[in-house]
């Protein structure tokens, strides 16, 4: 091995060099990102709706990066004087199976500098390494790290925040039941049909290489299901509510349950080796069910939290600076949960459902503007630019590992589990539900089944050994085409089972509720009130004391806090602000109980953001993830006694 000399300074040619390779990449993801808007624009003018945002960028990031593959910049580079380690730079060449790869580490006490080169073709012999490297497609390759800590956040805020509560509430036993249980018999039984045919040895290799430790991670990460591109086609199509309710609501949750779930079976990895663990097996449960209630409570406390000081305080008067601490709050809902070692995607998910519910309401009219666009932009952005890089991904990843029979197995295995999952549990849940989920409401969710991006970065994520990297090709085939048949074919599915289109609310429901509120309400009346909110005797009991309690302790609407703890005394004072005791005496409340944010329970977007600021349904881009666009107009003010003080 040839010595190396040390030294002290990285090379500047190296540091201009990663520099002007951040701008090409960024400039790639920028430029496909454009393309995709105005095509985005004219299907939309000409209402193709078989053609969704995530597929245009999934196809135009396919095609970059081929572009890239063919044409990029290929070099050779003599590396005889580059492997072996010295002071102050370490270098690691692994050569067990292509591609080869290179890692350099520049550290000399202040500064460190990492770089990992993927190789396709090399010869070494005692003095001499001759490698093929093609700069910028190793340059473009996917960082799960930028994924998750910087995309990731907004678009799961969004979901939160932009949330319907009304349908979201009224299904949300059906939607637990569907993200908790049904995504882990879909883990369950996605590694368990690719366990056997594993084991079956028709693919050379995979018998020694997959234990059932490998296929539950892989039916862990593919569990999360991601169906974007169908519930843009539901909003602009206004599907029937309860049905969007359902994909969505699964969807988000499903989500958080999905990594929680991963990060629980990555528990058990000291024990994969054993046939099986009790300690392993427990710990891993104790570890599902403590990341996610520690990452609930922290959401909520931030969320909470941002609600008192936006009531307590006059920011109100300074839009600028309301709008960047709501910002910064819901961040750090997130950074707080990965730092206390949970997972932030639970953290901000929870955290937009409490902000959406009670700091919105502290807001000022401008703030509350800002603050939807800022992260209804940023999701449609952040969305924009994951899809993207997937299709990048295909082409500039050279280690993509292809094992034909594996991949058409977990077709077979997700389709599946998606069915284990879909019909069992619904047949369970119509036993005591009221309102039953149809027959073709269940097709119709097995077939919004999508995987997106998380599964595609959870993959990428871990993606060392043979193994890993066979379940990285899988899963981006995966995303491809869920992504370009399942969702370019969801008008037709519509049609063939022939679900309703255009409901834009429960109109009669809300005529009925209006009429209610400009009663005297009574038993009889709150009882039939009852009825119509679709909650159980679980769920009108919370709103119930939402309203008595937790309304006028967090916000400025409703009773003061001080009547609604006269026993806390000169601390209910101090809760009162000023804003919220001016608004109870000029008895010029916005909101009351049987509004949009109680019983109407479900007009949420004019709550967050005034009507005349909002989009109409006819500029066609869709809201992002779990969004209706909601064009009805506010409703009036209504002035009342508290109805449930009965």
């Amino acid at each position: 091995m040839t010595d190396i000399t040390p030294f002290t300074d990285p090379p500047t040619d190296i540091v201009s060099e990663q520099s002007t390779e951040l701008a090409i990449i960024l400039l790639i993801v920028v430029g496909l990102i454009w393309i995709s808007i105005v095509t985005l624009y004219i299907v939309k003018a000409f209402y193709i709706r078989f053609v969704t945002t995530p597929a245009i960028s999934l196809l135009y990031g396919v095609f970059a990066g081929l572009i890239i593959k063919l044409v990029g910049v290929s070099v050779l580079e003599p590396k005889a004087t580059t492997i072996g380690t010295c002071d102050n730079v370490t270098y690691n060449f692994s050569t067990e199976t292509l591609p080869y790869y290179l890692t350099t580490e520049f550290n000399n006490g202040s500064t460190v500098l990492r770089r990992v080169y993927a190789y396709t073709d090399t010869l070494i012999n005692n003095e001499t390494a001759i490698v093929v490297i093609n700069k910028l497609s190793e340059a473009l390759q996917f960082d799960p790290e930028i994924f998750f800590y910087i995309l990731l956040p907004p678009i799961i805020f969004f979901a939160g925040y932009d949330l319907k509560k009304k349908h979201f509430f009224r299904n949300i036993g059906s939607i637990l039941m569907f993200a908790f249980i049904g995504t882990t018999i879909s883990a369950f039984v996605v590694a368990a049909v690719m366990w056997l045919y594993c084991q079956t040895g028709m693919e050379a290799g995979l018998k020694e290489e997959f234990i059932f430790f490998e296929c539950l991670l892989f039916g862990a990460l593919i569990s999360a299901t991601d169906p974007v591109t169908v519930l843009a086609i539901f909003a602009e199509l206004n599907v029937d509510v309860d049905l969007y309710a359902l994909i969505f609501g699964e969807s988000v949750m499903n989500d958080a349950v999905a990594i929680v779930l991963f990060d629980s079976v990555l528990a058990y990895a000291p024990y994969k080796n054993a046939t099986f663990s009790a300690v392993g097996f427990l710990s891993c449960v104790g570890e599902f069910f403590l990341t996610f209630i520690g990452s609930f409570l922290i959401g909520t406390f931030t969320g909470l939290l941002t609600s008192m000081i936006t009531k307590l305080t006059r920011l109100c008067d300074f839009p600028t600076m309301e709008t960047s601490l709501f910002f910064l709050m819901s961040y750090a809902s997130f950074l707080l949960s990965e730092a206390a070692g949970f997972t932030g995607i639970v953290g901000i998910l929870f955290c937009a459902i409490t902000q959406a519910h009670y700091t919105s309401r502290n807001l000022s009219k401008e703030s509350r503007t800002r603050v939807f666009e800022l992260f209804e932009t940023l999701n449609f952005l952040a969305e924009n630019f994951v899809f993207s890089y997937i299709g990048l991904f295909l082409f500039t990843y050279d280690g993509h590992i292809w094992r034909p029979g594996f991949i058409v197995c977990s077709f077979l295995a997700i389709g599946i589990a998606r069915l284990v999952n879909v019909f069992p549990l619904a047949g369970l849940l119509n036993v005591g539900l009221r309102q039953k989920i149809p027959c073709k409401f269940q097709l119709m969710m097995w077939w919004a089944g999508l995987r997106g991006a998380i599964a595609f970065a959870l993959a990428a994520e871990y993606s060392e050994g043979e193994p890993r990297r066979i379940i990285l090709t899988t899963t981006l085939v995966i995303v491809l085409a869920t992504v370009l048949v399942n969702g370019s074919t969801t008008t037709t599915v519509l049609e063939l089972l022939r679900i309703r289109v255009g409901i834009t609310e429960d109109t009669e429901t809300d005529h009925i509720i209006n009429e209610l509120a400009q009663k005297n309400v009574g038993d009889e009346d709150l009882h039939a009130l009852q009825e119509q909110s679709g909650l159980g005797e679980i769920g009108w009991r919370f709103l119930k004391a939402d309203y008595n309690y937790l309304v006028p302790l967090f916000t400025i609407e409703g009773q003061t806090t001080q009547k609604a703890f006269p026993w806390c005394g000169a601390l209910g004072r101090w809760l009162t602000s000023d804003r919220h005791a001016d608004a109870q005496e000029s008895e010029t409340d916005d909101v009351s109980i049987l509004d949009d944010n109680y019983q109407n329970f479900g007009r949420d977007t004019e709550a967050i953001i005034p009507a005349e600021h909002r989009r109409s349904q006819s500029d066609g881009i869709p809201r992002g993830r779990g969004s209706i666009q909601n064009t009805a107009a506010a409703p009036e003010a209504i002035s009342m006694d508290n109805p449930f003080s009965k």
